[in-house]
C-alpha cells in the first residue's frame, strides 16, 4: 500500500473545496451553502492545506479556489474580534434576508416573579396550579441598518510587479479591523442613561481579584442566573488582573493559561473576554458585567442584485465553522483605470436589551 503524504491529503481537500467554490451561473444562490461546505472541509484540513497553498513554486492552485481559501483565513480574524458578541443574544446568519431588513432575536429576561405555593383543590379559587405569570422567554425585532466594510484596491502593475504586495495579508488585517469597528459600534449602546450607575468606578490599573469577587456579588444580588454571566473589559484592566497574585498562581485559578497563554478561564463565575481599547463612550467606560439579554444584535449579508452581480468578478460568503460568524466579499475591476477593487463587509443591527442585565465598570 502506498502511504498518503500530507501533500496528497491536502490536494484531496483542495479538490473537494474546488468542486463547491466555482463562480458558475447561479453561484449567487448557492453562496451560503458553499460557505458551509467550504468551512467544514477547511476546518478539518487547514493544517494540511496551508503548507500547500503557501508553496507557490511547486503547487498551482486555481485563482478562485485560492480566493476562497484566503477568505477562510480572513474570516477567522474577523470572528476573533467579534467573538465577545456571542456572550450576548446575537443571531449570526449567513443567508441573505429576503423581503425584510429585520431579524427577531430571542432574549431571556430575568425572572422576577415569586414562586407559587401549591394549594390542594380543583383549580378554582386560587387552588391547584395557577398560571399567567410573566413569560421567561422574550424577543425583540432588530433592524439590520448597518453596513461596514474594509476596501482594498490596487493597480495591475502593483499586483503583478510588486513582490511584497499580499492581498491575503491585507485582507486579514482589514478583517480584524472590521471586527473591532463593528464591536465598538455595538458597544456604543452602553451608557449610563440606558443601564444605570456603575458597579465599579476605580482606575483600570487598580482592579484585583477582590473586585471581581465584588462584581460576582453584584450579579447575584441582581438575581442573575449563574450561567450566562460575562465580564468584558479593556485590555488595561485585563493586564492588571493578570498581575494579581491570586490569578497568577496556577493552584489558585486552576490552570496555567494565565502565565503560558495570557488567557483567563472563568473568573468568579464570569465568562471572560478582553477587548483592546474598550469604547469609553465619553463616560470613562472600562468594561461591563452582563447577562446574555443585555444587548441584542443580528448579522446577515446583503447579496448583490442581479445587475451588480453580473459586474463582479466574485461574490463569496465566508463562514467560520467554530463560531458561525460570516462575512461577505466582493471583487470587481475597472479596465479603464486598470485597477482591481475588493471589499469585505458585514451587515448588522443592534439594540439595547434588558437594562437590569448589565452593569458598567468605569474609571473615576
Amino acid at each position: 500500500m502506498i502511504p498518503i503524504t500530507q501533500n496528497q491529503s491536502a490536494q484531496r481537500a483542495l479538490t473537494e473545496i474546488y468542486l463547491n467554490c466555482g463562480n458558475k451561473p447561479g453561484a449567487l444562490d448557492t453562496a451560503p451553502v458553499r460557505s458551509q461546505i467550504v468551512a467544514a472541509v477547511y476546518a478539518e484540513a487547514r493544517d494540511k492545506i496551508l503548507p500547500v497553498m503557501n508553496a507557490a513554486a511547486t503547487n498551482t492552485i486555481d485563482s478562485s479556489l485560492k480566493r476562497v481559501l484566503i477568505l477562510q483565513e480572513t474570516v477567522r480574524d474577523f470572528a476573533t474580534r467579534v467573538l465577545p458578541l456571542r456572550l450576548f443574544c446575537t443571531s449570526f446568519l449567513n443567508v441573505p434576508l429576503e423581503g425584510t431588513d429585520s431579524v427577531v432575536v430571542p432574549s431571556y429576561p430575568l425572572q422576577t416573579a415569586t414562586s407559587s405555593d401549591f394549594t390542594d383543590g380543583d383549580g378554582t379559587g386560587g387552588t391547584g396550579y395557577q398560571f399567567g405569570q410573566a413569560t421567561t422567554t422574550g424577543s425583540k425585532t432588530i433592524t439590520l441598518n448597518k453596513r461596514k466594510y474594509q476596501p482594498i484596491d490596487y493597480s495591475s502593475a502593483t499586483f503583478q510587479r510588486q513582490p511584497f504586495f499580499s492581498a491575503a495579508k491585507l485582507g486579514k488585517m482589514n478583517a480584524e479591523k472590521l471586527g473591532v469597528d463593528i464591536l465598538t459600534d455595538i458597544l456604543s449602546v452602553i451608557t449610563a442613561a440606558t443601564y444605570g450607575a456603575s458597579a465599579k468606578a476605580i482606575p483600570a490599573a487598580g482592579y484585583t481579584s477582590d473586585d471581581i469577587s465584588d462584581l460576582a456579588g453584584v450579579a447575584t444580588a441582581a438575581s442573575w442566573p449563574d450561567g450566562g454571566r460575562s465580564l468584558i473589559v479593556d485590555s488595561t484592566v485585563a493586564t492588571a488582573l493578570r498581575k494579581d497574585p491570586a490569578y497568577k498562581l496556577a493552584l489558585n485559578i486552576g490552570t496555567t493559561g494565565v502565565i503560558q497563554e495570557a488567557q483567563f478561564p472563568k473568573l468568579s463565575g464570569f465568562d471572560f473576554a478582553e477587548m483592546p481599547n474598550f469604547p469609553t463612550n465619553s463616560e470613562n467606560l472600562l468594561g461591563i458585567i452582563a447577562f446574555a439579554s443585555a444587548i441584542l444584535a443580528a448579522f446577515a449579508p446583503v447579496a448583490p442584485a442581479a445587475g451588480v452581480r453580473s459586474q463582479l468578478v466574485a461574490y463569496e460568503i465566508a463562514t467560520d465553522l467554530a463560531t458561525g460568524i460570516s462575512l461577505n466579499y466582493r471583487h470587481w475591476g475597472s479596465a479603464q483605470a486598470d485597477r482591481d477593487f475588493e471589499v469585505i463587509e458585514s451587515a448588522y443591527g443592534y439594540g439595547a436589551g434588558i437594562a437590569a442585565a448589565l452593569r458598567r465598570l468605569t474609571g473615576p
